[in-house]
């Protein structure tokens, strides 16, 4: 009665909502509007920009670039943001938990990177609060509409929670798919 008990709770927590594929394709869709953004601020557009002063910070950014290694440099003078690469490659982290592909990478690897993933968003999100809260400084805010911060902050937490979940359904699958001992 017990093997057969256990069976069909097992059954039932595969067939939960939270346990699908569809976190991992959320995930791989979260960032993009960020990398778009970052996309068109390097190609020289002032979207989502209020102010002069911001502007001339989003302008200027090539030029702080320039002090740094020569390859971001001339990645940002072609139109491409590096925080941008790193959302598109997040997305194909993402997918890597729910295509057949990303199977054959690393479970270790790929489970390591999800739970740290959840971690570190639950702590951005922590500090952020802080920051809304006044208990830490914020950074420079000025300049921005509001539906740019939707789109950085509120991408990257929707990424981070759904990759999170992803990582848990993925390991939900490759357990019940493992043979039994």
């Amino acid at each position: 009665m017990g093997l057969k008990h256990e069976r069909h709770i097992r059954s039932d927590i595969t067939n939960k909502t939270y346990l699908t594929k569809g976190w991992g394709y959320v995930a791989a869709l979260a960032l993009l509007p960020y990398a778009m953004l970052k996309s068109l601020w390097a190609w020289g557009s002032t979207v989502g920009l209020t102010t002069k002063q911001a502007v001339q910070n989003v302008a200027g950014f090539g030029d702080t670039l320039k002090e740094g290694p020569a390859f971001l440099y001339t990645l940002y003078t072609i139109g491409i943001d590096f925080t941008a690469v790193l959302a598109i490659l997040a997305s194909l982290f993402a997918l890597a938990l729910v295509t057949s592909w990303g199977e054959k990478l690393p479970k270790g690897l790929l489970i390591i990177l999800g739970w740290s993933v959840g971690v570190l968003t639950v702590l951005i999100c922590f500090l952020t609060t802080l920051q809304f809260l006044g208990v830490l400084p914020k950074g420079y805010t000025e300049g921005l509409a509001i539906w740019v911060y939707v789109v950085t902050y509120g991408g990257l937490l929707l990424w981070g929670v759904t990759v999170f979940i992803a990582t848990v359904s993925f390991q939900h699958r490759i357990k019940k798919n493992s043979p039994k001992k």
